[in-house]
C-alpha cells in the first residue's frame, strides 16, 4: 500500500489503512478445515483416555476441532464460534437452550455497550480533542511528545477495541511525524510514533476488560467454570499499575532504541498547539459523547459505592448498555430532529467479536459440565514437583510465544481450560496463572500479523519486518517480566489471596 500524502493528510483524516483479511497461506487453510473436522470423528471411532467419560471425550473433539480452525483460520473466528450451537445439540452433549444461552451473556452485551461507546468518540472526534489537548502542553520534546502519544493512545485502548484505537490514531501519528520530519520517511521519528500506536492500545487494554478481548475471555470463563464475579472494578485495581509500568518501559524501549539519535525538533509545543486549534470549538456531540463516556467510566470504578446508594446491584454491562441508550436518545438540538448517535452510525458493529465470545463462553460451559477440566486436574497432579514460579514463567513465555502466530483471543480460549486443569493439580489458586497468562497473550508485538495493530503499523509502510522484530521483540520481553513480577508481588496483595492456597471455589464438589 502507498505511503499516505504528509501534505494531505492531517490529524481529521480517515486512516489510509486496510489490514489485510487473510494472514494465512490458502494450504493451511485448507488442511485445517479437514484437519478439524478429522480430529472430532475421531473422538468417535477410538475410545477416550483412561478416567475420561464418552461425552467429555466428544467436547475435547470438538475444542481441537475449533482449536485447528482458530490457528488456521480455516474459516473466520465468528464462524468457527458458532459450532458449539450445532456440534453440542447434536451430539447430544447440551441442550440448544443451555449451549445458546452464553451467547447472551453478560459479557457480551457489555461489549455491545462498550462498542457503541467507540463508535460514538469516533464519530464526534473526542479521540483528537483529548490526544492533541494533551500532546499540545506534552510536547516540549520528542521524548515527552512520546510520552503523550503512549499516554493518549493507552488510555484510549482502555475503553476502545485494540484494533478501533491504532484506527483512529494512526493518522495523527504520521501527520505529526510528518509536520516534524519535514516529509522525511526515514526518520527514526516517524518508526517510532507508528510502534507507539501499534504497542499502546495493547497495553492500555491490559487495564479493562473493554479494550482487549483476552480479558474479556477470561471473565467470562472464570465465571462460567467456577461462578465467580470479576467486576470491572477488581480487574483494573491491578490492570492500571501493570499498565502504567508497561507504558514506562516502553517509552524506555523506543526511546533509547530508536529515538534518542534524533535531532531535536524546534517550536515542537507551537506546531501542536496550531494542530489543536485547527479542531475549533467543541460541539454540541462532542460534549456529550464526552460527559456520558466519564459518566459510564466514573460508574464503572466506583460501582460499589453506587450500587450501595440506589440499594440494587450495577452490573457492568448494565452500565454500558445505559450509556449507550442515552447517546441514542439525547438530542442535539430543541426540535429533536438529531441524536448524539443513530441506528446507521453502529450499523457495522463488529458482531464477529461478539458472536465469538459467545462461542468461546459456549465451549468453556461444555469443557466444565462434560469434567473435561476435572479430569485435566487430575492428570496435571504429576507435576506437582515442578516448582510453581518456574511453571509460571514456562507458561507466560508459551502463551507470548503462541500469541505471535495465532490470535491472541483463540490463544487464551484454547489455554484457560489446561490451566484451570493446571492449578486444580498443583493446588494452586488459579489467578495466580490465569491472570499473567491472560496478559501476556495480548503482548505479542514481534510479527505484522500477530495482532490486528501490528498489522496496521506495517501497512503504513513506515516499518519494516525487521524493524518490528528487533524492537517487538524486547518489548515482548519486558512484558513477560513486568507480568511475572505482578503474578508474584501485585496481584495477590491487590486481590488478596494466596497465590500457593486454591480457593474454595476452585476445589472439585465434594462427592
Amino acid at each position: 500500500m502507498s505511503d499516505p500524502n504528509p501534505s494531505s493528510s492531517g490529524p481529521n483524516a480517515e486512516a489510509p489503512l486496510e489490514v489485510p483479511a487473510e494472514q494465512t497461506p490458502a494450504i493451511v487453510r485448507q488442511v485445517g478445515l479437514g484437519l478439524g473436522v478429522a480430529l472430532f470423528l475421531m473422538t468417535f471411532f477410538v475410545s477416550p483416555p483412561e478416567g475420561m467419560t464418552e461425552p467429555a471425550w466428544r467436547v475435547c473433539g470438538l475444542a481441537l476441532w475449533m482449536a485447528v480452525w482458530w490457528i488456521s483460520e480455516a474459516m473466520p473466528l465468528p464462524v468457527t464460534a458458532l459450532l458449539p450451537l450445532v456440534v453440542l445439540p447434536l451430539s447430544n452433549l447440551m441442550p440448544l437452550k443451555k449451549a445458546a444461552a452464553n451467547f447472551a451473556a453478560e459479557l457480551i452485551f457489555l461489549f455491545l455497550g462498550g462498542f457503541i461507546l467507540s463508535i460514538a468518540i469516533q464519530k464526534w472526534r473526542v479521540h483528537e480533542r483529548v490526544g492533541l489537548g494533551l500532546m499540545r502542553h506534552a510536547a516540549w520534546n520528542l521524548p515527552s511528545l512520546l510520552a503523550g502519544l503512549l499516554l493518549v493512545t493507552g488510555f484510549m485502548g482502555m475503553w476502545m477495541s485494540n484494533t478501533a484505537t491504532a484506527m483512529v490514531m494512526m493518522p495523527m501519528a504520521l501527520s505529526i511525524a510528518a509536520l516534524i520530519t519535514k516529509g522525511d520517511a526515514s526518520s527514526p521519528v516517524t518508526r517510532t510514533l507508528v510502534l507507539a500506536v501499534a504497542y499502546a492500545p495493547c497495553i492500555g487494554g491490559l487495564a479493562t476488560f473493554i479494550g482487549t478481548p483476552t480479558n474479556a475471555v477470561l471473565e467470562g470463563y472464570v465465571k462460567a467454570t467456577y461462578g465467580v464475579n470479576l467486576s470491572l472494578a477488581q480487574w483494573m485495581s491491578f490492570g492500571v499499575p501493570v499498565a502504567a509500568v508497561l507504558l514506562v518501559g516502553c517509552w524506555l524501549l523506543l526511546y533509547f532504541k530508536l529515538l534518542r539519535g534524533a535531532p531535536a525538533v524546534a517550536d515542537l509545543a507551537p506546531m501542536m498547539r496550531g494542530q489543536y486549534a485547527k479542531l475549533g470549538k467543541f460541539t454540541a456531540g462532542e460534549t456529550i459523547t464526552t460527559v456520558v463516556f466519564l459518566g459510564c467510566v466514573t460508574t464503572w470504578v466506583f460501582s460499589d459505592f453506587f450500587s450501595g446508594l440506589i440499594g440494587a446491584q450495577i452490573e457492568d454491562a448494565v452500565v454500558a448498555i445505559v450509556g449507550a441508550l442515552v447517546l441514542f436518545v439525547t438530542p442535539l438540538d430543541r426540535k429533536w430532529e438529531r441524536t448524539v448517535l443513530t441506528w446507521k452510525d453502529v450499523e457495522k458493529l463488529p458482531w464477529g467479536i461478539l458472536i465469538f465470545f459467545g462461542g468461546s463462553l459456549s465451549l468453556s460451559a461444555a469443557l466444565t459440565e462434560t469434567g473435561v477440566t476435572q479430569w485435566l486436574s487430575q492428570e496435571l497432579q504429576v507435576l506437582h514437583a515442578v516448582p510453581v514460579w518456574v511453571l509460571t514463567i514456562v507458561v507466560v513465555v508459551l502463551i507470548v510465544a503462541v500469541s505471535e502466530m495465532m490470535s491472541n483471543s483463540a490463544t487464551i480460549t484454547a489455554f484457560l481450560p489446561i490451566l484451570a486443569g493446571l492449578a486444580g493439580g498443583l493446588g494452586i489458586h488459579p489467578f495466580l496463572i490465569m491472570i499473567p497468562a491472560t496478559l501476556a497473550a495480548s503482548c505479542a508485538f514481534m510479527m505484522p500479523g500477530a495482532s490486528p495493530t501490528n498489522a496496521i503499523a506495517f501497512s503504513t509502510g513506515k516499518v519494516s519486518v525487521p524493524d518490528m522484530v528487533k524492537t517487538g521483540l524486547w518489548f515482548n520481553l519486558i512484558c513477560a517480566v513486568g507480568i511475572l513480577l505482578a503474578a508474584y508481588f501485585l496481584i495477590p496483595r491487590i486481590m488478596g489471596f494466596d497465590p500457593l492456597t486454591p480457593p474454595n471455589w476452585s476445589l472439585p464438589p465434594a462427592p
